[in-house]
């Protein structure tokens, strides 16, 4: 009679499901990390397609403005406030709300900075400049001391290259551009001025004077608006020296420039 081998006994059989259950755990974490990688571009897209759906603003976020619509005219230099987004805190203690900013006026704040700081030699842009989003779109605001010598609507002339820097990327855009001027409360009866309003008001309209001439930009483009005294960046009664006082009224006496959402259409 013929004797039987035992039967071989295979010991890496094992590694068989072991491959196997690797394999799925790959592919799972795989699909996992493709699941949490949104195209943010497409997402962009469609997010500025439902603001623009709901709001009614038409493409670009503009206003029609030919008045044919019926109803209350629309104010091409005043933005609507919009529910949620980026919570901006203001100097007078106010908010605006704002989404995401639209990516040309992130590339215009990112010029603003570059220029200032290669052009001008500013290593810190903030002593110059601070610029902010909120509903209306960039706050450009002038933040040098003494931009305004007290009681004058003119920009200082060792100041006007700051300005120059900024109205020639201003220029380049179809952006609307609001100008807001405002005053010291010192200034609040100033010499040849009725009031504070008359001349902050007269400040940002220098401004828009000044831009016109220098880069030929459309006035259409620009609007001046002035507050006076009442939306200080610095409470001038809580300063207790004289030195801190004059510093602080220096920085209310400013304008701020706002670059709109809006673009504007040529007729």
């Amino acid at each position: 009679m013929k004797k039987k081998h035992p039967e071989h006994v295979n010991l890496e059989r094992w590694l068989v499901s072991y491959a196997d259950f690797i394999t799925l755990l790959f592919a799972f974490f795989v699909i996992m990390y493709a699941i949490s990688q949104a195209d943010m571009a497409k997402f962009k897209s469609v997010s500025k397609s439902i603001k623009a759906a709901f709001s009614g603003a038409g493409p670009g976020g503009t206003v029609p403005m030919d008045g044919n619509s019926g109803g209350d005219t629309a104010n091409i230099f005043e933005v609507p406030e919009v529910a949620g987004g980026r919570v901006m805190n203001l100097p007078a203690g106010k908010t605006h709300t704002s989404a995401d900013p639209d990516p040309d006026l992130q590339e215009m704040k990112e010029l603003l900075e570059e220029s200032v700081t290669v052009e001008l030699g500013v290593s810190d842009v903030s002593d110059q400049l601070h610029m902010q989003f909120d509903s209306r779109g960039l706050v450009v605001r002038v933040a040098a001391k003494d931009f305004f010598e007290q009681g004058s609507a003119a920009v200082r002339k060792d100041l006007q290259p700051l300005l120059d820097r900024i109205g020639r990327i201003v220029a380049k855009s179809r952006r609307l551009i609001r100008i807001e001027g405002h005053t010291d409360v010192s200034e609040a009866r100033p010499e040849g001025y009725a009031s504070g309003w008359e001349l902050s008001s007269a400040r940002a309209a220098w401004v828009a004077k000044y831009w016109v001439s220098r880069f030929d930009i459309d006035p259409k483009r620009l609007g001046a608006a002035g507050y006076s005294h009442y939306r200080p960046l610095s409470e001038t009664r809580e300063a207790a020296e004289d030195q801190e006082l004059e510093w602080k009224r220096a920085r209310n006496r400013r304008i701020e420039i706002i670059i709109l959402n809006n673009l504007y259409e040529t007729p």
